[in-house]
């Protein structure tokens, strides 16, 4: 899966987008940023999450 880069609008290439949908399973559409850290996530279609895990894990251990 491509690296993060930094905060500013991200724009990836079709390759990259392609390597994370299968790195993670999923339709090159499914494909978005989480909402806590940026990182490129499986954020939008049926039980998408809006946080990456391991934002989630920060979250719930509060």
């Amino acid at each position: 899966m491509p690296v993060q880069r930094s905060r500013d609008p991200m724009r990836i290439t079709a390759v990259e987008r392609s390597a994370a949908s299968a790195a993670l399973g999923c339709p090159p559409w499914e494909l978005g940023l989480c909402a806590g850290c940026g990182q490129l996530m499986r954020r939008y279609g049926r039980n998408a999450a809006m946080y990456c895990n391991v934002c989630r894990s920060v979250l719930n251990g509060r």
